[in-house]
């Protein structure tokens, strides 16, 4: 039986490294394809299809990794060049998709993000320069620029925290009820209280965590 569990054990093991590389790789790979169609939009001066697949570089990225250094990178440059050069649309959207990158990308330890609070502050800043809307007449731009920022300083959801307890929770309570499932019943169908005990605790324990998650996430 011991022999048994610990193959199960290595088995699963085995599978879980293999399905977490998998998707690193193809996770990496995209990331990487994306970024090399985005440098081809922009040696073609095509501007704003090099800023949408910079976006998604970004979004396709790992933490850390040098192909997000260098899409952001280059969308800071595009959004400088683009209001150079008298667009400034175009210089704000390449800001957000640099923002909004960056923040489709959130980890559960992740820190600041310096480049996203600089886009941020692009953001708001290019906003307040528009004074199309009349509801805006009376504010100056300085004003506008500090309402625009402290609405982009909103918290972003979900929160990874409570996204992660929400994740945990539900793997815990299906696999509690699938083990329970298995163990809780004698060959009869009778209900087995002393082999199902533990799994009812998890599943228990899996449904509060899994319902914390999501009313907070």
């Amino acid at each position: 039986m011991k022999v048994h569990l610990e193959r199960t054990a290595v088995a699963v093991a085995t599978a879980t490294i293999l399905v977490i590389g998998s998707i690193l790789w193809r996770v990496d790979s995209q990331s990487r394809v994306e970024l090399e169609t985005a440098n081809a939009h922009g040696q073609s001066d095509r501007a704003m299809l090099a800023i949408e697949h910079y976006r998604r570089a970004i979004r396709w990225s790992l933490p850390a990794s040098a192909q997000r250094l260098e899409a952001v990178s280059a969308l800071e440059s595009i959004a400088a060049e683009l209001e150079t050069s008298g667009d400034p649309k175009g210089a704000l959207l390449a800001w957000r998709s640099l923002s909004g990158g960056l923040a489709s990308t959130r980890f559960v330890y992740s820190g600041p993000s310096n480049a996203r609070e600089n886009a941020n502050d692009q953001i708001a800043r290019l906003l307040a320069m528009d004074r199309s809307a009349e509801i805006d007449a009376n504010l100056s731009e300085t004003q506008l620029a500090a309402d625009h920022r402290r609405l982009l300083s909103q918290k972003v959801s979900p929160d990874p925290w409570w996204g992660t307890l929400l994740l945990l929770g539900m793997t815990g309570w299906v696999g509690a009820l699938v083990v329970l499932a298995r163990r809780g019943f004698d060959s009869a169908g009778r209900f087995q209280w002393s082999s199902a005990r533990g799994a009812l605790w998890a599943a228990l324990v899996g449904f509060v965590s899994f319902t914390l998650g999501l009313i907070f996430a």
